[in-house]
């Protein structure tokens, strides 16, 4: 199979090459920094869908930057507006105001439906500090602390969403969940029971309410859920 065309040419690249790259993060970031592959990908420039190494090699990226980015790599649009906004002003913070983060806000509540709390939004700087976020404010709000969550699910890398994570792969063993219980996900494709839907009486779902009544005190503080 071929690649879709491209007429991006990568600028000749005159960084460390990959084991200096290496050895600098080795020797001065922290052990915790895992990497893919047993021979590590060095990524040295990008455009819309695609990424090139030290060698000018291209790749075609179908991980979209582990699902965080998805207008594409230096992206013209994105690239102009960033440019724009650097040139004018680099950081503000939120106790000083700026028009763009309000408009910003009421672009994204013009996508939700009408007359939905998703109407106020409140931006935070990555995945895990938004689920810690949500995780506080429910808690604050019902005066309750436990948390129903799915199994084979991540919620995020500090304490509190990895006490949401329900993935062995991406817990210590040394931080205990805390007042987290964890419900079967529904997944057909590969059904924790065996089950086939719609005969299955979706089972999945119906293991919520025994969760609740057995294992909690009855009253949740919130039930957190991966989408996708």
């Amino acid at each position: 199979p071929q690649l879709p065309p491209c007429n991006h040419v990568p600028q000749p690249y005159d960084g460390p090459d990959k084991q200096q790259v290496l050895a600098l993060r080795q020797q001065y970031l922290t052990p915790g920094l895992i990497t893919y592959y047993r021979d590590p990908l060095l990524v040295v420039e990008g455009s819309m869908q695609y990424v090139w190494d030290e060698t000018g090699k291209r790749y075609l990226d179908a991980f979209a930057g582990i699902v965080t980015v998805s207008v594409g790599h230096c992206h013209p649009y994105v690239v102009e507006k960033v440019r724009e906004q650097v040139g004018k002003l680099q950081h503000t913070t939120t106790i000083y105001l700026h028009p763009t983060i309000g408009l910003f806000g009421q672009k994204l509540a013009e996508h939700m439906p009408a007359g939905s709390q998703l109407s106020v939004s409140y931006f935070t700087n990555s995945g895990s500090e938004a689920n810690e976020l949500a995780v506080l404010m429910s808690r604050e709000f019902t005066g309750k602390s436990e948390v129903i969550s799915l199994r084979n699910s991540y919620h995020g890398g500090t304490q509190g969403t990895m006490a949401l994570t329900a993935h062995g792969t991406w817990k210590f063993p040394t931080n205990p969940p805390s007042a987290v219980k964890n419900a079967t996900p529904g997944y057909c494709y590969r059904c924790p029971y065996g089950l086939t839907y719609p005969s299955c009486d979706i089972r999945c779902a119906r293991d919520i309410e025994p969760l609740i009544r057995y294992e909690t005190s009855g009253q949740v503080a919130a039930f957190i859920a991966e989408p996708i």
